[in-house]
Order: C-alpha cells, then sequence, then structure tokens
C-alpha cells in the first residue's frame, strides 16, 4: 500500500461501503417507520370502522358479555395475528377476540399513553401495553366507546406484526424498495468511478513531478530544468502552479550548488594561493634570521641592519596578507550586512585622499580629487567605501612612476554614482583586464605590485558587490589606467539602515 493511487482507492471504496451501509440502516429505518405508520393507521382506521358499524357496541356487550368475545372474534377472521379487545376505563380486559388470560383478574392495562396521545396528535403511533403479555408492550390502536354521552371504555387493537423480520420480504419485494435500493447503489457506483477518474487526473501530472524529480536529482542538479521536465506547467490551476514552484525550486537549488561549486573551487585555489603566497615571504624571512644568528659575529653592522631591514620587510609583508585575507573573510561570510547611512560620497574621496597626499608629495606624484557640486547622498557603508577606494589609491601611487598623476573622481553616471582612480602608470596588459579582480591573481610583470597582498583588488569588488555594484579597469599597456566602483543608487538605497 505505499502507492497514493492505492491507497486513496482503498479510501474512496471503504467510504463507498460505509455509506452503502449507511443507506441501508436509513433505509431500513424509514421503512420501518413507515411500515410502523402504515400498520398503526390499519388498525385506527379499523377500530373505528368497527364503531361506525355498530354504534351500540357498548349495549351489545352489556346485553351478554360472555357471548361478546365471539363477536369481536368475527372482526379478526382475516387478521389472525391483530389482538382485539374491550376495555373499561380503569384498564381492566372486558373481552378480547383471542383467548382470556388467567392473569387478566388483577391485570390492568396502562391507558395513560392512548390517553395523553389522543389529546395531543391521534396520528402518532403509540407504544402501550400488550394484554396478553405482562410487561410487554406493542403498536396499538384505540378508540373510546361512548354510550350516553359517557366513555364507557375502549376498543383496544394491538398490532403484534410490527417486527420487520416476517414482513420484510414482502417489503423487499416491492417496488418503492428496490427502486430506492438500486438508485441508491447506481449512486455509489458513479461515485466510487468519478473518483477513481479524478484520482488517475491528480496522480498522472504528481507521477511525472516525481519523474522529474528523481531524473534532476540523478544528475546532481547540474541539468538545465526545461519544459519537458514539468509538462504540467503552463496549466492555470495548482497542478500548474505547483509545477512552476518546483521548477523555480530546481532552478534554484541548481544555481545554487554551482554556486556552491565555484565557492569551492575558490576555497581551493585561494587555499594554494596563500599556501604559495606565505611560503615566499616565510622563506626569506627564515633564510635572513639564520643568516643572521649564524653569521652575527662575522657579518658587518652595515649588513646585519639591511638583512634585518629585509626580514622587516618580509613580516610587514606576512602583515598585510593575512590582514587582506581576515578581511576578505569577513566581507564573504553569508551573515555579514553592510552598515549603510547616508554620505556625500564627493566628500569621502576627497578625505580618503588627503590621507594619502603626503605619501604622493614624497614619491613626486601628483594626486588631486574632482567631483560636481549637488551629488546626491549615497547610503553605502562608508568603511568599505573607504577601505575599496584605499586599496585602489595604494596600487596607483605603487604603479605610478614620480612625475606622474593619480587623480580620483566622484560623479553620477547613468543613476548610479561611479568613483574612479585614474593613474599614469604601465597599465593592464589585455589579457590580465579580465581577471585582475581575482584572488592572488599574477598579473604580467608590466602591472606587478611590489609588496601587495594580491588581495587588495579582490577587495574592491567584493565591496561594491554587497552594495550591489560591480567593480571594472580601463586600460592600455604603457598609458595608465581607469579603475572605477560603480554603486546603482536604488540598490544601495535597499541596504539595511
Amino acid at each position: 500500500m505505499k502507492s497514493l493511487r492505492a491507497r486513496v482507492l482503498l479510501l474512496v471504496v471503504g467510504f463507498g461501503l460505509v455509506m452503502a451501509s449507511l443507506l441501508a440502516i436509513l433505509m431500513h429505518a424509514s421503512v420501518r417507520q413507515y411500515y410502523g405508520d402504515w400498520l398503526y393507521g390499519k388498525n385506527a382506521g379499523f377500530a373505528q370502522r368497527i364503531l361506525e358499524a355498530h354504534p351500540d357496541l357498548w349495549r351489545d356487550y352489556t346485553s351478554d358479555p360472555a357471548g361478546f368475545n365471539a363477536t369481536l372474534r368475527q372482526y379478526t377472521l382475516y387478521s389472525p395475528h391483530t389482538g382485539l379487545y374491550l376495555i373499561d376505563p380503569q384498564g381492566r380486559v372486558l373481552a378480547t377476540a383471542g383467548d382470556p388470560k388467567p392473569f387478566w383478574d388483577h391485570y390492568r392495562v396502562d391507558l395513560s399513553p392512548v390517553i395523553d396521545s389522543m389529546r395531543q396528535d391521534p396520528s402518532v403511533p403509540i407504544v402501550a401495553d400488550d394484554p396478553d403479555q405482562q410487561g410487554a408492550t406493542s403498536l396499538v390502536a384505540a378508540h373510546p366507546v361512548v354510550h350516553e354521552g359517557a366513555v364507557r371504555g375502549w376498543l383496544y387493537v394491538v398490532a403484534r406484526q410490527t417486527d420487520l423480520g416476517t414482513a420484510m420480504p414482502e417489503l423487499v419485494r416491492s417496488y418503492a424498495i428496490r427502486t430506492a435500493a438500486m438508485v441508491g447503489l447506481t449512486t455509489i457506483a458513479i461515485g466510487v468511478l468519478l473518483t477513481i477518474a479524478m484520482i488517475a487526473l491528480l496522480t498522472r501530472p504528481l507521477t511525472a513531478l516525481t519523474r522529474a524529480t528523481e531524473r534532476i536529482r540523478n544528475s546532481g542538479f547540474s541539468d538545465e530544468s526545461c519544459e519537458s521536465f514539468f509538462p504540467d506547467g503552463e496549466r492555470d490551476d495548482e497542478i500548474g502552479h505547483l509545477s512552476r514552484t518546483f521548477r523555480e525550486a530546481f532552478d534554484r537549488l541548481r544555481q545554487e550548488t554551482e554556486r556552491v561549486r565555484t565557492i569551492d573551487s575558490r576555497r581551493r585555489e585561494m587555499v594554494a594561493s596563500v599556501s604559495h603566497d606565505l611560503r615566499t615571504p616565510l622563506t626569506a624571512l627564515i633564510g635572513q634570521l639564520e643568516t643572521i644568528r649564524l653569521k652575527q659575529d662575522s657579518l658587518p653592522a652595515q649588513a646585519q641592519a639591511h638583512l634585518l631591514e629585509r626580514a622587516l620587510d618580509n613580516a610587514r609583508h606576512l602583515r598585510r596578507l593575512t590582514d587582506a585575507l581576515a578581511e576578505l573573510a569577513r566581507l564573504d561570510d553569508p551573515e555579514f550586512r553592510a552598515q549603510a547611512e547616508p554620505i556625500a560620497i564627493g566628500e569621502l574621496a576627497d578625505d580618503v585622499a588627503q590621507r594619502f597626499a603626503a605619501r604622493a608629495q614624497e614619491a613626486e606624484i601628483a594626486l588631486s580629487v574632482e567631483y560636481p557640486d549637488g551629488l546626491p547622498l549615497t547610503r553605502v557603508d562608508a568603511a568599505l567605501v573607504e577601505r575599496a577606494l584605499s586599496n585602489l589609491l595604494d596600487n596607483a601611487l605603487r604603479v605610478t612612476p614620480a612625475g606622474g598623476r593619480v587623480q580620483v573622481r566622484a560623479l553620477r553616471e547613468n543613476g548610479a554614482i561611479r568613483l574612479e582612480v585614474i593613474d599614469t602608470g604601465p597599465g593592464v596588459a589585455p589579457e590580465d583586464q579580465p581577471r585582475v579582480f581575482e584572488r592572488f591573481y599574477q598579473a604580467s610583470r608590466h602591472r606587478e605590485l611590489r609588496g601587495s597582498s594580491g588581495l587588495g583588488l579582490a577587495i574592491v569588488r567584493r565591496v561594491a558587490e554587497l552594495h550591489g555594484g560591480s567593480a571594472g579597469v580601463r586600460s592600455e599597456a604603457g598609458r595608465g589606467s581607469t579603475f572605477f566602483i560603480e554603486l546603482p543608487l536604488g540598490a544601495a538605497a535597499a541596504l539595511p539602515a
């Protein structure tokens, strides 16, 4: 019973059987009610006709009490199961169409149900004492026997054949009962057939969805979802909505799977690159310290100072590299959120440039900032944008020769805020430009940054992505480069306050 179709079919069949049983019970109760009403009406009419035919019934009894039993017996010749009695107002049996019972001398029929029914609704069947059986009740009909304006007694009719055990065979053969049974069974059969058709209609698309799910699962979420996987996606009902939801979910899972695979691949590449980049300065640092330790007595002081300075440079490079790795790891954290606030982006660029002014002057490089008046306030994380702009300025100053120029620009372009750092350095080779923002990517020797961690531009791109923007470069070898960050106003405004 693992199949949904089998379970639902079993449920429907069971429901049909329960309904058939309930219908049979209701039919039996209805027939019983109908038979009781019919029998009561028949007996009540029987008593009424006797009194109409013999209006002086009480005088007939008083004139011959012993022979009145024979008179009553004549009325029941064609209905031997019907009990017919003459009962006085106190409930004593005065005469009967059957055989007298020995206990009648001290027995009294309880006439209160008969009297109550006559007062309320005479058409309602009465259940009262059966004079032939002490303590037993049966369906009865009674009519008062009036003489000289007073009730002298009751003509009491007992319908003992109220159990359908003997009457049911005749009733079942009746046209009405057979028709009702046929209609009920036909209704149940049609309901079962319609339910089976409905089950097939519902389970067919579910089966197709199951096959599509298994196919995508077996492919490791690498196949592109297509319409053949979800043939009911164009339907406007719940099945179509479910199919489209499955398709969107699997597309999202495929994208997330690809993203995880890409991140894992980058992680492995980063681990390999970090291992390589850490090994080089560490090896040099260890060699320099070992040289100083082993040749401390023989090396001149000037040579020792030179080795110590070089060891210090390598240690600083290691610190820059580890700091950049920690910063990038923080920015890559899925739970990290930029803390945005309205910022005058031009003034922010000017503040960052001022921190590099002394360094530029020492390197004999002209550093300038340009931004137009009226730039709108931009909701960004000021610390992150400062870090990205600082990385770009640091790289520009490293590659620009003495006498060169570095310019920082902030402008509004195509509904976005654009930050540019323009240098007059050697430029970036065309083959390096598509990958220059990758982590630990080693550019050509024309653009190699001495003392760089190799992660500065990766941090710049990550900051731009956190703001819904992008980072890029325009360059010609030998003619300088323009590195830029674009921050869409709408995307930046969507950051949490």
